[in-house]
């Protein structure tokens, strides 16, 4: 009887150590999806501006603006929809399309616009892309402003 009792507990150490093998391969593996899943695709790809970080704005002509975050980065948004008072706007908010606002902001957020402008009315518009604002694309926006005024003097 001791025997036999002795080799079950040697069965059970076996399959309870191989479950534990397997559980360690599972949770290595979703923690592996986790982290490719949450990670930007390269380095040039962090355009995460997050909906807390928002410290700015700017337009950026009718379908774009720039957006500061708190640390200093620069984003580029572009814009669809009704966006042609941006520049008289006195203030705007980026709605969620999930209404979740804790992570990035995603194409297909809103842009809201509060008052100003022609009509003096609430308008919004949709982020279709997000990027990073870079010094040489401020760098060539400004020597295309420059280039337009010179062009309207003369």
């Amino acid at each position: 009887m001791a025997r036999l009792s002795l080799y079950v507990e040697r069965e059970r150490g076996a399959r309870f150590e191989q479950g534990l093998g397997a559980m360690k391969t599972i949770l290595l593996a979703a923690t592996l999806i986790l982290a490719a899943a949450t990670a930007p695709a390269s380095a040039a790809d962090d355009a995460c501006l997050m909906h807390r970080d928002v410290d700015g704005w700017g337009a950026h002509g009718d379908h774009a603006m720039v957006v500061n975050d708190k640390f200093g980065r620069k984003y580029l948004l572009s814009l669809a929809g009704f966006c042609s008072d941006l520049n008289f706007s006195f203030g705007v908010g980026i709605r969620s399309l999930g209404g979740v606002t804790f992570g990035c902001v995603e194409r297909g957020d809103r842009i809201v616009m509060r008052g100003g402008g022609a009509m003096n009315r609430d308008d919004s518009c949709w982020i279709t892309k997000i990027e990073r604002y870079t010094p040489e694309m401020e760098k060539a926006y400004k020597a295309a402003l420059e280039a337009k005024r010179n062009q309207h003097t003369n």
